[in-house]
């Protein structure tokens, strides 16, 4: 009997290693950050501080505009029907969403019908935002408009971030072009170390803000090949498991798209999407 335990124990904790065990994208992760830490050692403090300064303010600026941004594409541009148009023939949806005559319902009547029963997590979650987008609208059309809602948001994201990191860089050229050489020899090597590893840690926390909000676009898309090896990288991740719930305690990452119970996704069917 005494064997057995030590056998199941022994099991338990080679389980528990496997699942913690890092993957490809902590390997990325780790080598960004030896490499923002190598490059503040290389140019010293004041070109460290400048790259801190501006990933900071690239941060900053995407918090604060990029919904701003994703809602001017949607209602000046029709950016975000012109993704769900696109996206409706690739959506993989949970059961019993995969089903022609549930997407085909008005998403008022299929809260009257689910109102009269107690449904698992994560359905009345899921019922509660498709409600968000109209009681006559379709239930198709509705996850339709979720989906290209929470990539508008992730793409104006990355898009402010890349704008604001743009100019951020030309500004630190013209500035370290003044500025030539530091007096401070060896401190300004090491300040510079330390300020490149808290830039990796900026823009680590800025992909993982970026990369968490995807996985229920990716599992919604019947994902295969590259996609598939991203949605599960992101899901296997040490680091992004370790760390999501560190930066979401702080409420500083805005919310991309809809957050789902990872019980959701157990609920998709393989192979292709379902044409909505």
């Amino acid at each position: 009997m005494s064997g057995n335990s030590e056998h199941q124990t022994k099991h338990q904790a080679l389980c528990k290693a496997e699942v913690e065990k890092i993957n490809w994208l902590d390997n990325i992760f780790i080598f960004l950050l030896i490499i923002t830490s190598w490059q503040g050692f290389f140019y010293g403090l004041l070109a460290g501080l400048l790259r801190l300064a501006g990933w900071l303010v690239a941060f900053y600026a995407a918090v604060r505009y990029h919904r701003p941004l994703a809602q001017w594409l949607a209602d000046q541009w029709g950016w975000a029907d012109y993704l769900a148009r696109l996206l409706g023939s690739f959506i993989k949806l949970p059961a019993p969403f995969n089903s022609q005559e549930i997407l085909s319902l008005p998403v008022g009547m299929l809260q009257k019908l689910s109102s009269q029963f107690v449904l698992p997590a994560p359905w009345p979650e899921i019922i509660d935002l498709l409600g968000r987008w109209g009681q006559h609208c379709t239930v198709g059309q509705a996850f339709n408009l979720l989906l290209a809602h929470a990539l508008l948001n992730i793409c104006s994201l990355v898009a402010v971030i890349l704008a604001v990191r743009i100019i951020a860089g030309w500004l630190m050229s013209v500035v370290s072009f003044i500025v030539k050489f530091s007096p401070l020899g060896p401190v300004d090597k090491l300040a510079g170390l330390l300020l490149g590893f808290c830039t990796g840690i900026v823009i680590i926390t800025l992909i993982i803000s970026v990369l968490v909000p995807l996985q229920v676009p990716l599992a919604l898309l019947g994902t295969q090949g590259l996609t598939a090896e991203l949605a599960r990288g992101i899901s296997e991740s040490l680091i992004i498991a370790k760390w999501q719930p560190l930066v979401q305690n702080l409420h500083i990452l805005p919310s991309l798209g809809p957050r789902f119970d990872k019980s959701l996704f157990k609920y998709l069917p393989a192979g292709p999407g379902t044409q909505i």
